[in-house]
């Protein structure tokens, strides 16, 4: 790999790491979100940095190129993303759903003692 690239790269992944530390700090991302991108970071550097792993890898699991084995991992990956998503919208949607009824009791016990604002 060109040297050119690897500093390219790297510059690209150091970036990233600062967004992501700069969410964190700002409070748009929970820890738990930016551990998995934080991982991430790191194996890309890494490979990167050693690409050898990724051919040794490829053959080792019978992958023809290694490019295919480097589109179904970033396949695996973004099917494991969009499932995180889903399972936390559908926990935010009963913890909204929740909150509503909530809502909903405490207006009406309101309202029944006649103590509106």
């Amino acid at each position: 790999m060109n040297i050119n690239l690897k500093l390219s790269l790297i510059i690209l992944l150091i970036l990233q790491l600062v967004l992501i530390i700069n969410r964190v700090k700002r409070k748009k991302m929970t820890m738990k979100y930016a551990s998995f991108w934080i991982l991430l970071i790191i194996i890309m550097s890494i490979v990167v940095i050693f690409p050898g792993i990724v051919f040794k890898l490829s053959n080792i699991a019978g992958f023809e190129e290694a490019s295919n084995m480097i589109f179904l991992l970033g396949f695996f990956f973004l099917f494991y993303v969009s499932f995180i998503i889903t399972t936390s919208i559908s926990i935010q949607n009963e913890k909204i759903k929740t909150l509503i009824q909530e809502v909903s009791l405490l207006k009406e016990s309101v309202e029944k003692n006649g103590k509106k604002d």
